[in-house]
């Protein structure tokens, strides 16, 4: 587990570098892939793919709204890169490879997973966000 969530942190430090994040933030982007690969990896052991990834997304982004608020950069610098390793590539493969092999059985439970996965991520950037704006909202008024 701990070698996977360093490769994680690899990727998304090199994801960040080619997107050509600002230097300063890309120690902060690189923490928020292992929170975020730390917090799906031990979910998922417990729950299923969608509570894995929705929780481990709500994690990352109060992290990443924090992060920008202290560097002043925009969120997105933080959180896009650092989305990287919820991102359900394997099972979205597989999930091709079986619909190209006519396995419709097989297609299903990867797509399945995939949507789950991507579900679970999007809902959970919305969830946080809506709490941030709903701070925000009742800190000025």
């Amino acid at each position: 587990m701990i070698l996977e969530i360093l490769y994680c942190i690899i990727g998304t430090l090199a994801f960040a570098i080619t997107m050509k994040a600002p230097k300063k933030s890309l120690i902060f982007i690189t923490i928020g892939a292992a929170i975020s690969a730390s917090v799906e990896r031990i979910l998922s052991g417990f729950y299923g793919n969608f509570i894995s990834c929705l929780l481990s997304m709500v994690c990352l982004s109060f992290f990443c709204e924090l992060m920008a608020r202290i560097l002043k950069v925009p969120t997105t610098v933080m959180l896009m890169p650092s989305t990287i390793p919820l991102l359900p590539g394997s099972s979205i493969y597989y999930a091709m490879f079986y619909a190209i092999q006519s396995d419709t059985r097989q297609f299903v439970i990867y797509a399945k997973a995939t949507l789950f996965a991507g579900l679970g991520i999007a809902l959970g950037a919305v969830i946080s966000s809506t709490i941030i704006k709903m701070i925000n909202y009742y800190k000025i008024n």
